[in-house]
């Protein structure tokens, strides 16, 4: 299944959802978006949106973002410089941008999403925390965009 790209501007409005100071979804923010947004990858600007309205994720995000960071690094995708920038924009974005949740109390509802769609149970935390939050999901991650949809959530393929 292909998911169309949108962007929180062309979202309409779910009912009971949180929404950001524009009146756009405050959407939970996964590491393969922020990765995305810290190198400058293709698409980046679309995350761009979604870092203004304040997004939600669990607080493994600076880890995981970190550590695709450091992969990219090993395999020299990128100089030392690179990563390093790219590390520093996620620490900012993390520490002032994105509200970061405890996963344990997700823990649960993570293990039953994973084992539902075959997901690992930390790629299914975030998919936890956007149904507990009643909000969309915003990723890169293929396997994670079909797991959202599947079990009803919104998604933006970033």
């Amino acid at each position: 299944m292909r998911f169309t790209p949108s962007t929180p501007d062309t979202i309409p409005a779910l009912e009971g959802s949180r929404q950001g100071t524009s009146g756009r979804i405050v959407t939970v923010v996964d590491a393969s978006a922020l990765v995305a947004y810290a190198l400058r990858e293709e698409r980046w600007e679309a995350v761009e949106g979604v870092l203004h309205e304040a997004p939600l994720a669990v607080e493994l995000l600076p880890v995981e973002a970190a550590n695709a960071v450091l992969m990219a690094r090993r395999a020299k995708r990128l100089t030392s410089t690179e990563a390093q920038d790219a590390l520093r924009t996620v620490h900012r974005l993390c520490q002032l941008g994105v509200t970061l949740h405890p996963h344990t109390p997700l823990l649960p509802a993570a293990w039953e999403i994973a084992e539902q769609q075959g997901l690992t149970v930390y790629d299914a935390a975030y998919l936890a925390l956007a149904r507990r939050e009643r909000t969309a999901l915003a990723s890169r991650d293929a396997a994670q965009l079909r797991g959202a949809h599947s079990i009803g959530l919104r998604v933006i393929e970033v």
